[in-house]
């Protein structure tokens, strides 16, 4: 799973948090979420900014509540500065009712090579107009907010980062779902169930988590419609043996319990050859003789 796509997930859980890392950003407390993360695919270009969080009052953004372009960037790339530069103004280009726009790039580190040699335009845009934010800097801080604590596990050192969702698990019970994907993918070859014992997490802990919901209404729907398959089938071989045993009391005369029984463990294959076969029999010997070889 790439990081990328992962902090999406983050943020489109958490729209909020983008509050936390732009400053002057309100907030609104008398609703659930002041923004609503949203990708956007930029036409004609391939121009994918990892995520776009509109402000769900104001559409085009406030001076207290912009829209804001999230970009994340865990490796280096010389070509990023001019990407996101470009990226930036194709949106506003395409999408007119935007009047306030902020720039949040997260970043491994500020290490990261990402552009040489800019012309002015684009340093003024990237120092002025875009919000760094290191990751690892950010996990160094002490008593860190559980939820900015999150953005930091893929930058996260291996031996740190089982205690460290812990600490936020203890805190945010809550945000199971979103720690366990990027767990899965740093300690890869790990089950879901021994990443839960490594840190911890009861089965009772995640029964009650929409992920396992959804993967238990999943189930329970395969096994719907596998019952109505297994349903359907059964109608069928019924109707099958129903008829193949008409047919041989026409042709054989009455049958005994032991033969009736024998026809009716048949399956609808058996018995749609039972049901050609019969047409050549001149009495019950040649159905015994049938039976026989069947079970030869």
């Amino acid at each position: 799973m790439a990081s990328d796509h992962w902090y999406s997930e983050v943020f489109r859980a958490l729209p909020d948090l983008v509050c936390r890392l732009l400053p002057g950003l309100e907030t609104e407390p008398e609703r659930d979420a002041t923004y609503l993360f949203r990708p956007v695919a930029l036409k004609k270009v391939a121009h994918h900014p990892d995520g776009v969080l509109w402000p769900r009052q104001q559409p085009g953004g406030s001076e207290q509540r912009p829209v804001v372009i999230l970009e994340v960037q865990m490796h280096a790339d010389r070509r990023f500065h001019r990407r996101l530069g470009a990226e930036t103004f194709r949106l506003l280009q395409q999408h007119g009712e935007i009047e306030h726009l902020r720039v949040l790039v997260l970043l491994a580190h500020r290490r990261l090579a990402l552009g040489t040699r800019e012309p002015l335009l684009l340093r003024r845009f990237l120092e002025q107009d875009v919000t760094w934010v290191d990751l690892q800097a950010l996990a160094r801080q002490a008593d860190l907010d559980p939820s900015l604590a999150l953005l930091t596990l893929p930058v996260q050192k291996e031996a740190e980062l089982g205690p460290c969702a812990e600490r936020i698990l203890a805190l945010r019970p809550d945000l199971i779902e979103l720690i366990l994907p990027i767990l899965s993918e740093r300690f890869q070859g790990l089950s879901t169930s021994q990443i839960m014992a490594t840190l911890g997490i009861s089965k009772d802990f995640w029964r009650h988590t929409r992920a396992f919901q959804e993967i238990l209404a999943e189930g329970r729907q395969e096994g719907v419609e596998q019952g109505l398959e297994q349903g359907v089938e059964q109608g069928r071989r019924r109707e099958a043996t129903a008829l193949a045993l008409r047919q041989l009391e026409r042709r054989c005369g009455s049958l005994n319990a032991a033969t009736t029984t024998r026809i009716g463990t048949l399956s609808r294959a058996q018995l749609e050859e039972l049901a050609l076969a019969l047409l050549d029999f001149q009495g019950a010997e040649d159905l015994q003789t049938w039976l026989e070889l069947l079970e030869a």
